[in-house]
């Protein structure tokens, strides 16, 4: 019996990989107003940004630990070994219930074969982690052989983003007021990714869409291992025109025409806002 893979829906991957693998999305929550969404499922990333960009502002929730608990029970119940790799315990406490629920299932079922790791990593950075994972599960490895291979992967992602509108950052307490109103009036875009404790950083910033790029690529071609033997998995928030502009730049400096490109899912999307490019990468490949 292979091992199932289960991760959020802070996880982007192609549908087709989802369904290849058999990977199970659980689903955050995202609230507008008095209503609440399951993420990816009862709200998409074509509403949600087209609403967005008319002004509606939206919040998020966590996978509660009760999701957690009767998942977890379904499987411990049916004999069926799993995983479930969640995303950056810095950006969410969805980690911590997840593995307060495996505790507890444990409790009621001690022979379930139950592991849960933070993979500090989001979008399609969680993506690509989760891709080679539920691949090598679903080719027999075993639950030891894939726990030391999740924390290879999770160890060696990389992420790298802009957004371009300040105002979410602001929102969300990554950039003071000021420094928003005069960022959007000048069109500077912020070069950010996620650090090795799963949390956002800032590492530069540019004016002008040509220039933000370039620093993206310089950043990919300057982390990247083997960049032309790898997948390059890029989300965006309604942006299809921005990542035309980088993959047109990528293409001919990673010299590879591997990209896997797909929408930002709603629930890191209401954080970074409409318009946001992101590219994710390995910085050493086996």
């Amino acid at each position: 019996m292979s091992i199932k893979i289960l991760t959020d829906s802070a996880c982007d991957m192609p549908a087709e990989e989802l369904e290849k693998y058999d990977i199970e999305l659980m689903p955050l929550y995202v609230i507008e107003g008095e209503k609440t969404y399951l993420d990816g499922i009862e709200i998409t990333p074509g509403v949600l940004y087209s609403k967005m960009r008319r002004g509606v502002h939206y919040k998020t929730s966590q996978i509660p630990y009760a999701d957690f608990v009767k998942r977890f029970t379904e499987l411990a119940e049916a004999s069926m070994p799993f995983m479930y790799l969640s995303f950056s315990s810095g950006l969410s406490g969805t980690y911590q219930a997840a593995m307060l629920a495996k505790r507890d299932v444990l409790e009621k079922y001690p022979d379930a074969d139950i592991e849960v790791l933070d993979t500090k990593a989001v979008t399609g950075g969680l993506g690509l982690i989760v891709r080679e994972v539920a691949e090598a599960a679903q080719n027999g490895a075993s639950m030891e052989e894939l726990v030391k291979l999740s924390g290879y992967y999770a160890a060696h992602i990389r992420h790298v983003f802009t957004v371009t509108d300040l105002e979410y950052l602001y929102r969300g307490g990554r950039l003071n007021k000021g420094t928003a109103i005069v960022g959007n009036m000048l069109k500077i875009s912020p070069l950010l990714d996620v650090d090795e404790n799963g949390e956002l950083r800032q590492l530069d910033k540019a004016r002008g869409e040509k220039k933000i790029l370039k620093k993206m690529v310089e950043y990919i071609e300057e982390k990247g291992d083997k960049l032309s033997e790898q997948t390059i998995y890029i989300t965006h928030a309604d942006n299809m025109p921005l990542v035309e502009s980088f993959v047109k730049i990528a293409s001919k400096h990673f010299k590879t025409d591997n990209f896997k490109i797909m929408p930002l899912a709603p629930i890191i999307g209401t954080h970074s806002g409409p318009g946001t490019l992101a590219v994710f990468f390995f910085d050493e490949v086996k």
